[in-house]
């Protein structure tokens, strides 16, 4: 006991502690200054003997608590350790949009909290703080521990043998990262190197480790616009016709007169004026009629624009004898004229606009290229890999036509990947 030469005024907290039963939860400093007689009076006080003593009942449940962590050894610990688990939790979540994708980009921060919380919390608690199962648990273990240097990303090798090989990985930055291809879709590219045979997995994981190396936004520019759309089945079925407007960096608009056949997306014509024109339009519906005029009548679809619905248009499309029969879309169809309407959403912002084109003399140079890439060298997914112009010679819509070397790859892959174990996986 130590002595005090003066007369002390004890907090009303430690009197409550002692009060309540918890005399021994009190750090053991201050329990060596209490004398014994004012403990023995304060166990034997009466609740109510101090004004304000109601508050006591409003703490009545934490100080039980308090009681009951202080009756186990490990009870401190435990809560510590839950404590640690949640602010980990929350820092990683905070703020964070997707909570289950920020979870998985963080798997080392999660798997050193959980292997160092272990001891006090079982692995099966600590991973439904997170929202994640043991298996992926697991999974993120062998991530952070096992690494590989035969895995571009680490991985274990052994663990996930159908990776993709670091020179398959490389083989997708080359393309992502070309300029010929810098605002092409994903899907093109993809569709690029599947048709030259470099690369040999399917288009879903070609975006998943895009995403993975950072070209995980899109490559568009402008969001697209969704339409109820117009059904063809084989080429020179319906022809569409539009115009789109292109500012050059002169200031001045040039309107670009398109023809595309709908089925195969092909451009039958362009023409490249300083406004709408109906000449532009039916000198380009002249010259595909002389050249692709087939046995079957054609559909011209467009909208409701003077420079197609027009005198010139209609005095022209009379000497075809109705083998090209006009409609308006959204009139005498229900539909929209949205292929042609996406084509000029393509052909802008994934050519042209890129380029920043001074005048018409550099925009008409730079679409003898561009038209002929688009027809002929950039595939597309909804023609299955084909170019527009395979397309429209006839050639069938079947991906399957680029993935015959899948099979070898996959074996090679596998094969490599458990050749290059790493010390940690033998």
């Amino acid at each position: 006991m130590v002595h005090q030469l003066s007369r002390i005024s004890w907090d009303t907290n430690v009197k409550h502690y002692i009060r309540n039963g918890l005399y021994g939860n009190l750090p053991n400093t201050l329990k060596n200054q209490i004398p014994k007689t004012n403990k023995h009076r304060w166990e034997r006080e009466k609740e109510n003997k101090y004004a304000g003593c109601e508050i006591a009942s409003f703490i009545k449940e934490e100080l039980e608590l308090i009681k009951r962590v202080g009756a186990s050894s490990n009870s401190k610990k435990v809560m510590e350790a839950y404590f640690k688990l949640s602010d980990t939790y929350h820092e990683i979540t905070g703020n964070v949009k997707g909570v289950r994708k920020q979870v998985a980009l963080q798997k080392e921060k999660i798997v050193n909290v959980i292997e160092i919380a272990k001891e006090f919390v079982s692995i099966e608690s600590a991973v439904k703080i997170f929202n994640i199962s043991r298996a992926t648990y697991h999974n993120y273990k062998t991530l952070v521990i096992n690494k590989c240097d035969a895995s571009y990303f680490l991985w274990c090798v052994k663990q996930y043998p159908h990776q993709l090989l670091k020179k398959e990985i490389f083989q997708i930055k080359n393309y992502m990262e070309n300029e010929l291809y810098l605002h092409w879709s994903k899907s093109s590219v993809y569709l690029m190197a599947l048709r030259n045979k470099e690369i040999s997995f399917c288009l879903t994981t070609f975006y998943k480790y895009s995403n993975l190396l950072g070209y995980g936004q899109s490559r568009h520019l402008h969001a697209k616009t969704k339409y109820s759309s117009l059904m063809s089945y084989r080429p020179n079925e319906i022809w569409c016709a539009d115009v789109t407007i292109l500012k050059t960096t002169d200031g001045k608009k040039q309107y670009i007169h398109f023809l595309i056949d709908h089925y195969s997306k092909m451009i039958l014509g362009y023409s490249v004026e300083n406004r709408s024109c109906p000449k532009a339009i039916k000198n380009l519906l002249q010259n595909a009629y002389l050249k692709h005029k087939n046995q079957d009548p054609i559909t011209l679809v467009t909208d409701g624009g003077v420079e197609n619905v027009n005198i010139t248009v209609k005095e022209f499309l009379a000497t075809t004898d109705q083998d090209i029969k006009h409609l308006i879309a959204q009139k005498d169809i229900p539909f929209s004229n949205s292929r042609i309407e996406a084509f000029n959403k393509i052909i802008k912002h994934q050519f042209l606009l890129p380029q920043n084109l001074a005048n018409r003399k550099q925009l008409e140079i730079a679409l003898e290229t561009d038209i002929q890439t688009y027809n002929i060298i950039r595939p597309q997914l909804s023609l299955q890999g084909n170019t527009p112009s395979e397309t429209f010679s006839g050639k069938s819509l079947d991906i399957n036509h680029y993935k015959t070397h899948f099979d070898n790859q996959k074996i090679v892959r596998i094969t490599q990947n458990q050749q290059n174990r790493c010390e940690n996986c033998k």
